[in-house]
């Protein structure tokens, strides 16, 4: 007789590998804690120990006519150097036959409504086996009372590389698709994706523009990254002419044409672009993400040849290791500046960062981390970085650089490989999604009981970008506790 299946829950930070399994350890319910017009969720695992299983089917039974919805996800495995790990996630039937040692893992999300009801909600977990049921596990959700506000979430911004995109779907529809890819990271994941899906001259950019969760948007400019583009004068002097017609579009407008300068020469083209945009484009703002001092300029700072420009500060998270460059900071979100951070196919561990083989942990933490150093917007370069081909096959993007920076440029799949005419996500943006919605819980959790207390708590699981405790259960809790004070606060009210 075959053993019984060994089935767990975990946190979405614990990513399940193929053969994971924890003898002794099965957590065979689990409790989900939400705030109102949010998303988090968990996994569910089966694994047989001996023999392969048919027919099995997984489903969600519950309150869910009660402003709590559940979203199953299939989690797929794609190779890093041989060794599997889940990334993409997808919908399906919830059908699944299961092989020896080979874990089948769904991703249930729960979700809420701002109108949802505070409190406890009880769902099932129901496990069948040719029809019959195999066994109930107890989903527990827990609705906070205080609602997110997706028109409030901080900066992002995010590349969407439509050479790769549209190789991979092989469509003609090319503005279509890319909509799609766009939509998703709005939609979804509360991410802008870098580029709108219509030229901003294009009526039908004016809905993007004017939407509250569009924090930003990048005006297309020329440089040695992005050759396509014009900097033509005409074409520039249009732009603004329609941007500035609305304060709020010219205030999310961007300009990123220098990427990680090195050297003296790339300070003088930011020189060059900044003297022409302040006559063609008074009112503009240059991203320039940057990770160290210029070579060829001895004593001379990245900073102090950034400051009399209009930069929108975006240093690489991993040069917050330094004090100085903390308060230099600080120093510019006084004058109003705009402060951001980015990460790419650096930093590595110890810090945190997006790679496929990195434990969720560290996609979250990054986030708090953020919020710890009051940075107020997350650049990342690409989302479809496929230069070597299907995300689904190729898992190292930038080789070049580092043919161990698993997932670096790609964060969404192509959706054709099953069936899909558009994108599938990832366990990774599933965890963003979520750390970006943390990042708001903590500025209502500031509001009611001030910096000082989330800042201690934040501290609790890391101390700064190289230290902390890297247990999801940990995360878990503190999360749970600051959630479980604000909900308290609001009950009292």
């Amino acid at each position: 007789m075959a053993k019984e299946l060994y089935i767990t829950f975990n946190s979405m930070e614990k990513k399940v590998l193929p053969k994971a399994y924890y003898p002794g350890w099965p957590l065979t319910s689990y409790t989900v804690g939400v705030a109102r017009n949010a998303t988090d969720g968990c996994q569910f695992s089966v694994l047989s120990q001996e023999g392969e299983h048919k027919n099995l089917k997984i489903e969600v039974v519950g309150d869910t006519d009660k402003g709590v919805e559940i979203e199953l996800l299939r989690e797929g495995y794609v190779s890093c150097e041989g060794a599997l790990y889940p990334d993409p996630v997808f919908a399906d039937d919830g059908c699944f036959d299961l092989e020896e040692w080979k874990n089948v893992t769904y991703l249930i999300n729960v979700s809420t409504k701002p109108d949802t009801v505070p409190g406890n909600y009880d769902f099932k977990v129901n496990l069948y086996e040719n029809g019959e049921l195999y066994n109930s596990y107890n989903l527990w959700v827990r609705v906070w009372n205080f609602a997110l506000n997706p028109e409030n979430m901080m900066d992002t911004t995010m590349g969407i590389d439509t050479r790769w995109l549209f190789l991979q779907h092989k469509t003609d529809d090319r503005e279509g698709v890319f909509k799609k890819y766009y939509d998703m990271l709005l939609d979804r994941y509360h991410i802008c994706g870098r580029f709108l899906p219509y030229d901003i001259l294009d009526p039908r950019a004016d809905a993007y523009m004017s939407d509250p969760r569009v924090t930003t948007f990048h005006v297309p400019y020329h440089s040695n990254f992005q050759p396509e583009y014009t900097d033509d004068d005409e074409k520039v002097i249009a732009y603004y002419n329609k941007l500035k017609t609305n304060p709020e579009w010219l205030k999310k407008a961007m300009f990123y044409v220098v990427d990680e300068p090195q050297r003296m020469e790339d300070y003088e083209r930011i020189h060059a672009v900044c003297e022409k945009l302040s006559k063609v484009f008074p009112e503009y703002q240059l991203v320039v993400p940057y990770y160290m001092d210029p070579r060829d300029g001895e004593g001379v700072r990245a900073v102090d040849l950034m400051e009399k420009y209009n930069i929108v500060w975006c240093p690489k998270s991993s040069l917050f290791r330094e004090d100085w460059l903390k308060d230099y900071m600080a120093s510019r979100r006084e004058l109003g500046e705009r402060t951001w951070w980015y990460c790419c196919w650096e930093p590595p561990l110890p810090y945190a960062n997006l790679f496929i083989d990195m434990e969720g942990f560290y996609h979250r933490v990054l986030f708090w981390q953020q919020y710890m150093y009051n940075i107020k917007g997350f650049l990342y370069w690409q989302a479809t970085h496929w230069n070597n081909g299907s995300p689904w096959d190729v898992t190292s993007p930038v080789p070049e650089l580092s043919y161990y920076c698993f997932g670096d440029g790609s964060l969404l799949y192509n959706g054709d490989r099953i069936g899909i005419d558009g994108p599938v996500g990832s366990l990774r943006l599933e965890i963003v999604r979520s750390a970006i919605e943390d990042y708001h819980m903590f500025e209502i959790a500031e509001k009611i009981f001030g910096r000082e207390y989330v800042e201690e708590q934040i501290r609790r699981v890391s101390k700064n970008v190289r230290e902390y405790c890297d247990d999801h259960r940990i995360l878990g809790k503190l999360r749970w506790e600051i959630g479980e004070k604000i909900s308290e606060y609001y009950n009292n009210k």
